[in-house]
């Protein structure tokens, strides 16, 4: 029996994953500040719920040498996080380190447990959730934005480190997803008609984004497919809004990009 470690696990794609992994048969380890959010995944088969706060290095450290030592984990999967929706100027200095403390740095310090196992048994895979933020950058999204390229920069980097290794690294990114996502900043005064483009714009046509249970999905296709593959959207919409950013010279989007959300004509 396979077995995936995730963080994060106690609403949204993080707990949707740790349900479908379940159903397929692996062993899940689901992590998450308050275990009693997980107390309908504990009532499922091969499901070991774990405490971390991954702002708390000390119960990260403690955490993930349990379960290490307990279990032969094949996949680690890096979910917590959250988002802050805000101009620049308005994120206050303490928002900005909590967010970069939970989306960065605490994703770090889980990475750093589990990367001398791997390397020791010479498999496993590392997935990552990002956002397309990360990859396009977005108005209103400086601070998630930064923090989720940021993420995106470490599996980049970390891929070639443990490639020689026979340990897979993997980017999942999500657009918008019809999910329960803690955004508890949000602040589009003086931008209301770009915020409501933008939304537009990663809607693309729909009447509402896309379910979590087509990025649980992609997730367990990353996480045994076998490819050398390191970005993987999680869902149709992302993967076309993804395709066409990349297809794009970055210049030509920014100009093109700006008067959509602003609504002005091209000179």
């Amino acid at each position: 029996m396979k077995t995936i470690f995730i963080t994060g696990a106690s609403s949204g794609i993080g707990k949707a994953t740790a349900e479908y992994f379940a159903e397929k048969g692996w062993q899940v380890i689901a992590t998450m500040r308050n275990l009693t959010k997980g107390e309908d995944l504990a009532k499922l088969p091969n499901v070991i719920i774990m405490p971390l706060d991954v702002t708390n290095s000390k119960q990260i450290h403690e955490t993930c040498q349990e379960a290490i030592s307990k279990y032969d984990i094949d996949v680690l999967f890096n979910n917590a996080g959250y988002g802050l929706m805000a101009p620049m100027e308005v994120a206050t200095e303490e928002e900005i380190h909590q967010l970069f403390n939970t989306d960065v740095i605490g994703t770090m310090l889980v990475t750093q447990e589990f990367i001398p196992y791997f390397k020791k048994r010479e498999s496993g895979t590392i997935l990552t959730t990002t956002s397309l933020a990360g990859i396009i950058a977005l108005p209103l999204d400086g601070v998630y934005g930064a923090a989720k390229r940021a993420l995106t920069s470490m599996c980049e980097s970390i891929y070639y480190e443990l490639k020689p290794f026979n340990v897979a690294v993997k980017v999942m990114i999500p657009g918008g997803t019809h999910t329960p996502f803690q955004v508890p900043h949000k602040d589009v005064t003086g931008y209301e008609k770009a915020s409501e483009n933008q939304r537009k714009y990663l809607l693309d046509g729909n009447a509402q984004f896309p379910l979590a249970d087509e990025a649980v999905e992609v997730i367990y296709t990353a996480a045994t497919d076998g490819k050398d593959k390191i970005h993987y959207p999680t869902d149709r919409v992302c993967q076309k809004l993804y395709d066409q950013y990349m297809n794009t010279n970055i210049e030509d989007f920014k100009i093109d990009f700006y008067h959509l959300l602003f609504e002005t004509e091209k000179h």
